[in-house]
């Protein structure tokens, strides 16, 4: 999120994102954590949306576990954005030539090493600003959904 945030800066929009990492774990508990997390902030600004990104392949594992994150985000007033299939999977789709790519979760990794042989998990905000910019964030949502939802809520 922090690297949406210099997309937007660089783009001369006047959006804030103020960005909480996840605490990991099933998807439930990410949803759990943030809105935790948000409890306890006091004196917190009125967000427009709450959004929380969570990886689709981890969603499909806590399906078959029982346990339902978008249950859990509806109740705490999250909207859920899904990573195709991961994040890796998402960052792939980003390098030049791949935005049209699926590839299995398991191989999202290996995939982008392909095209991004120094990356490390996690990136930093610096990193993906280094390697990629709002024009590939534009081209990847032309062809997901998902993601196209995201930047039009961030009105990018």
């Amino acid at each position: 999120m922090k690297f949406l945030q210099r997309c937007s800066d660089t783009a001369g929009l006047h959006i804030h994102l103020t960005v909480r990492p996840g605490t990991g774990g099933d998807s439930v508990a990410v949803i759990e954590g943030a809105h935790r997390r948000l409890a306890k902030e006091s004196g917190r600004p009125d967000f427009s949306e709450q959004i929380v990104l969570l990886d689709a392949d981890r969603i499909q594992q806590d399906i078959r576990q029982g346990r339902d994150a978008r249950a859990a985000a509806s109740r705490y007033g999250f909207k859920v954005i899904l990573q195709q299939p991961n994040l890796e999977g998402l960052l792939l789709r980003l390098c030049p030539g791949q935005e049209r790519r699926h590839v299995a979760p398991e191989k999202a990794l290996t995939e982008l090493r392909k095209h991004w042989p120094q990356y490390r998990k996690p990136p930093t905000a610096q990193e993906l600003y280094e390697r990629f910019d709002l024009g590939d964030l534009r081209r990847v949502a032309q062809h997901d959904p998902a993601f196209r939802e995201l930047l039009d809520i961030l009105e990018l």
